[in-house]
């Protein structure tokens, strides 16, 4: 996993890379916890930030080079000798081990897996607490959050005192002083459309008073296209996510959501959001990956506009297949508007590169018709980092078996199978026909050669009941003509 490697990678003291998008990416609501340090004091996270203080976690290792070089550079230190209980009490620091394989002897600088003794000189409080660690979905030391007053989270790294001072000293970090202050926290609808489009965001309220109305507003290109009178019980702090209307943009729109009844600070009133429009397709939808080494973090899936899912891997299921090519010929039943999605549960898509030697992935969705290339629907280098991205295809043309100069028909049952399958298909004109069985990573299983078959329906039963239970696509391929249909193998 990425986090025994990097935790690698520092023990031999390489650089991570700051910026790197964790589990918790910045603008998510920092989870509550509760944390005992050395000295059994009990600290609560909320009840910290409901103070109006705002909170910096340097999430470390005693073995971790960089943690420790940082660690005794003092900025976390001064940060807490001058803005800390005994300066002007506006920040609490705190040190979380986040290995639970290190020991209290660790942090005292006596144990055999430490970079030397973590408390002496250390005036903050440190817990050894790997399950906050890992609550916070840290996959690398050291990560260092701020997190401010109004409970988001950003990842402010190992930056100096002054630096951070500045960061939770700044207005958005500030806590809540006016009674009447809604606010639009995030943007959480799609990104992408066909046209019709629900525009979903969470507010919440920075007010010190309860937030029980406001209205929310859509433009596009400077133009009202919907508008939402939200009523509720919000206090200070919570969030609610609200749908504030279905728009059609008739394809790719700018869009800015603002609060636009009145309240006593309008600087927080908005957010823009790029939306991007659907690309013509055929129904051959081609989704080329190239797995990074750590292939068990990506899934993706394909999706009708009801939201049914045509074509999926699940996270998980690329498991082993690190560094590989894998094709998937989807051919989609109808026209219409199909999204597609590709997810990394890491947050750092396919970038294998930063983490060192690697080769990053890649992900290309391209629609054909017979072989030529109509269109690409989404296209990414694996130079950037993602968590989940979206794209959307407009089917307007259908292709596929249907149209295949060889291949007429296809089926395959029954579907789950326990092993004896049925395939039937039919040809044009006489062709060579070769049945293929390749699992979800890409490799092939079994192979059969028909040979040379002439033109009708054809019928053949094959027992893959020799195969693991799992997901598996049937290759066909007449001549030059290749058909894919999914297998459900069960036990």
């Amino acid at each position: 996993m990425k986090k025994t490697l990097r935790s690698l990678m520092m023990i031999l003291g390489v650089a991570v890379a700051f910026g790197a998008q964790a589990q918790l990416p910045n603008g998510s609501i920092a989870p509550d916890f509760t944390i005992t340090d050395l000295d059994g004091n009990e600290h609560n996270l909320y009840s910290i930030l409901d103070e109006g203080k705002a909170v910096i976690v340097d999430f470390s290792a005693t073995w971790c080079g960089p943690c420790w070089s940082y660690h005794t550079g003092g900025a976390l230190e001064e940060i807490w000798e001058t803005y800390g209980p005994d300066g002007t009490d506006e920040v609490m620091v705190f040190y979380i081990e986040g290995d639970d394989a290190t020991t209290i002897a660790d942090l005292e600088g006596t144990g055999g897996n430490t970079q030397g003794n973590w408390v002496e000189g250390t005036g903050y409080p440190i817990a050894d607490d790997a399950g906050v660690s890992d609550e916070y979905a840290v996959g690398y030391f050291p990560t260092i959050y701020t997190i401010c007053p109004n409970r988001v989270i950003t990842e402010t790294g190992q930056i100096s005192a002054e630096a951070h001072a500045d960061f939770f000293q700044q207005a958005a970090c500030q806590p809540a002083t006016l009674p009447n202050d809604p606010a639009i926290a995030s943007y959480n609808g799609e990104t992408a459309t066909c046209g019709e489009l629900d525009v979903v965001v969470s507010i919440m309220n920075l007010g010190t008073e309860p937030l029980t109305a406001c209205t929310i507003e859509v433009f596009n290109g400077g133009n009202s296209v919907a508008s939402y009178d939200w009523t509720g019980n919000l206090d200070t702090y919570a969030m609610e996510e609200v749908t504030v209307g279905t728009i059609d943009t008739g394809g790719a729109a700018d869009l800015t959501i603002e609060i636009t009844s009145a309240d006593d600070n309008g600087d927080n009133n908005s957010v823009a959001v790029s939306i991007a429009g659907a690309t013509e397709a055929t129904t051959h939808i081609r989704i080329s990956l190239t797995t990074d080494n750590w292939p068990q973090e990506t899934g993706w899936s394909l999706t009708d506009g009801d939201g049914n899912v045509v074509e999926s891997v699940a996270i998980g299921d690329l498991a082993g297949s690190n560094d590989t090519e894998i094709i998937y010929d989807v051919y989609v039943p109808a026209t219409g508007c199909y999204s597609f999605r590709i997810e990394d549960s890491f947050g750092d898509g396919l970038q294998a590169s930063q983490w060192g030697d690697f080769q990053d992935g890649s992900c290309y969705v391209e629609s054909f018709d017979g072989g030529t290339l109509v269109s690409t629907i989404y296209s990414y280098g694996g130079n950037y980092n993602f968590e989940v991205e979206e794209a959307v295809a407009s089917v307007n043309t259908v292709v596929g078996v249907e149209e295949s100069d060889v291949l007429t028909s296809l089926n395959v049952y029954p579907n789950p199978s326990n092993g004896l399958v049925n395939i039937n298909f039919g040809t044009a004109t006489a062709a060579n026909v070769t049945v293929d069985v390749v699992n979800l990573v890409g490799a092939k299983v079994m192979t059969f050669d028909l040979g040379t078959l002439q033109a009708g329906e054809q019928r053949i039963q094959r027992d893959l009941s020799a195969l693991e239970a799992g997901m598996y696509l049937i290759n066909i391929a007449a001549d030059n003509n290749v058909s894919t249909v999914r297998l459900n193998l069960t036990k």
